[in-house]
């Protein structure tokens, strides 16, 4: 065989030998909590709120979702992610969760411009995939803070802290653990706002 032909059929194998390599597909994860909580009595039954949108302190408010192996450092899954961003999602969970317990007569997210009597605003803390060398967990911290807008003076703030083992090392382990926090989460918060 020439020496032609044999840089021919090597380029030959790696030309098709690259196109027959595929990356997984990406998988797009929601927060889908399940509420099994009830309708609960509340002082604010006849007013209404506003959801800001949560700010995340560490800024990481996107569609990537982490993980952590040890306190220094932290990666995302590659070819997984949540469908919006983690605010969003967080925002959509929050509100939910309000309609559901019947907390507010009514409950607008951050997008709208109708004035309320109260605006509940929230920082995320925490919302990763904690994994060591012989734990893996969900880990979800978020404050929550109550303010009456008729004088803009702070009502309440609490901070909501989970901590929930997953049942696989992986992306949909931690998603899966991660709804359980968030159910866990979205009953809590609304107890403590209904009083």
């Amino acid at each position: 065989m020439s020496r032609g032909m044999i840089y021919i059929v090597a380029i030959s194998i790696l030309m098709f030998g690259g196109c027959s390599t595929k990356n997984p597909p990406m998988k797009r994860y929601l927060l889908e909590p399940d509420f099994s909580f009830g309708r609960v009595h509340s002082r604010y039954s006849d007013s209404s709120i506003k959801i800001s949108y949560p700010n995340d302190i560490i800024g990481r408010s996107g569609t990537n979702i982490y993980y952590s192996y040890n306190k220094l450092e932290d990666d995302s899954y590659q070819n997984s992610s949540w469908s919006s961003s983690s605010s969003q999602l967080i925002s959509s969970v929050i509100v939910r969760a309000l309609e559901h317990g019947k907390v507010f007569d009514s409950i607008v997210d951050y997008r709208s411009i109708s004035t309320t009597d109260y605006l509940l605003e929230s920082e995320i803390y925490h919302l990763y995939h904690k994994i060591r060398k012989d734990i893996s967990l969900s880990i979800v911290a978020i404050r929550f803070d109550l303010i009456d807008l008729s004088n803009n003076r702070l009502v309440k703030s609490r901070r909501f802290s989970y901590k929930i083992p997953t049942k696989s090392i992986d992306a949909i382990g931690y998603v899966e653990a991660t709804n359980i926090a968030l159910e866990r989460l979205s009953r809590d918060l609304v107890e403590w706002l209904a009083k």
